[in-house]
This record gives C-alpha cells, sequence and structure tokens, in this order.
C-alpha cells in the first residue's frame, strides 16, 4: 500500500507493507521525504502513528478521533523505517471505527494523511467461531469490536432444542494466551401467572478463561474437540429442556 501526504514544502512518500492485516499482525513500512524547497525543517516535528481512529469525529475535526498507539519521529530524508505490532485485541476494520495509520506533524494530527488500514479478525478468533458454524450450525450475523474485545451475533440454527434461544452473542478477548469467552443469551422462559402461561425474555450470561491447555494443541493450532466440549457445556445451559 502506498500513499503521498504533501505538506509544503515538504512531501512525504508512504510505502506500507501488505494491504490487509490481521489482529495481531506487524505493520511494516517506511516514509521518505522530499524538500521541495530551500529550507531546512527540523524533521522529528513529523511522523508516522498507528492509531485507533473514529471516522466520524476525525470528519468533525475532534481531537478524540485519534488515539495514538505506537509512533515514530522522523530523523532522515530518505529512510524512515516503521514497525509497528497490531494488538491482539486491537479494532477491526468497520464502517465508523478501526485503525488508522497517520503521518501528519506530531502536534496536529488530524492535518496529516489518515490512511485506514484493513483489519480483520485473527485467524485464531476466525478458528474459534468457525467451528460453532461447522459443528453446530450457528452462523455469523455480525461482528463488532467493543472495549477490547471482538463481539460475535451468531444466528441460531432452526432446531428444536435451540427454540428458546432468541438471541446470542459471544465476545472473545486473549490476555497474553489465555482465552477469555463472554456469552451472552436472551431466551423465552415459561412463566405462569394468574392461571396463565407466558413467555417472558431472560437473559443469561457466563464468563470463562480458558488456558492456551484447554483450546490450543501442537502449539497454536486449536483444539476443535476441546471447544466443541466447552461449546456443548454452555449450550446445555440454555437449550429447551423437555417437560417430564
Amino acid at each position: 500500500m502506498k500513499s503521498t501526504y504533501f505538506n509544503r514544502p515538504l512531501e512525504f512518500a508512504i510505502d506500507i507493507e501488505g494491504d490487509e492485516w490481521s489482529q495481531g499482525d506487524s505493520l511494516k513500512g517506511s516514509v521518505k521525504v522530499k524538500n521541495h524547497s530551500d529550507e531546512n525543517f527540523d524533521l522529528s516535528s513529523y511522523g508516522i502513528f498507528l492509531c485507533k481512529g473514529n471516522a466520524k469525529k476525525i470528519k468533525l475535526a475532534d481531537p478524540k478521533g485519534l488515539e495514538v498507539v505506537s509512533h515514530l519521529l522522523f530523523t532522515n530524508y530518505e529512510n524512515n523505517q516503521f514497525d509497528f505490532e497490531l494488538d491482539q485485541n486491537c479494532l477491526i476494520t468497520e464502517k465508523s471505527t478501526g485503525m488508522y495509520l497517520v503521518c501528519a506533524p506530531k502536534d496536529d494530527l488530524l492535518s496529516g494523511q489518515h490512511l485506514i488500514l484493513q483489519v480483520r479478525p485473527s485467524q485464531k478468533f476466525s478458528k474459534i467461531v468457525e467451528i460453532l458454524e461447522n459443528f453446530l450450525r450457528f452462523q455469523t450475523k455480525s461482528i463488532k469490536s467493543k472495549k477490547d474485545t471482538l463481539e460475535y451475533t451468531l444466528n441460531i440454527p432452526a432446531n428444536k432444542e435451540y427454540s428458546s434461544i432468541s438471541s446470542f452473542k459471544l465476545s472473545m478477548s486473549l490476555s497474553a494466551n489465555d482465552l477469555q469467552l463472554n456469552y451472552q443469551f436472551k431466551i423465552k422462559k415459561l412463566v405462569y401467572e394468574n392461571s396463565m402461561t407466558t413467555t417472558k425474555d431472560e437473559v443469561k450470561k457466563f464468563d470463562f478463561t480458558l488456558l492456551p491447555s484447554q483450546y490450543l494443541i501442537y502449539g497454536e493450532s486449536i483444539d476443535q474437540d476441546k471447544l466443541l466440549t466447552h461449546f456443548n457445556s454452555v449450550l446445555d445451559e440454555v437449550k429447551l429442556r423437555p417437560v417430564v
């Protein structure tokens, strides 16, 4: 990915390795600077900044629209190399929020070049959700970044045993290599009132922390069997129970 930022008389040629990234990936590249005047400039007042960005706030020139995560201030004209690491829980690219690479004066980021990075969920998170999709017939409806977690909203299979579940959200994050799983179900509960049977929505939440030995195998590979057992044990808590 390449881009050019002009702040006359300076021209910044930005060269980034790659076009798409996953959470946890390295973001590498370089910036060359060209001075179109005879005036000397202190390049250390300019830099390349990895930021969390909010598109609406950036458009409104709100300084809160950019939150710096990492940065490199320039030291020369020829080759300013950067190597930033995307956090394993960083924002994925959405309509209003995402990760940005900003080339700008260090004291005025909003005036610079704002490059939206195409960041998708980590392979680890994707493989985990694939178990729910491939073995248990759930389907991903949407994915959102929320407070250093990824929230998956999943469509419910049309099975009788899941008929009591009206919505299912699964939030995932990593703390070092420990996997945080937060479940939120909305279920229909039978309620007996005034000699009548009605249904009432009830929210059930379950929180788990899985150690690497509880969800990984052979290094970083996902252990499908262990996670499938885990998912089934959670779903057993919200499945429709037969009336005896």
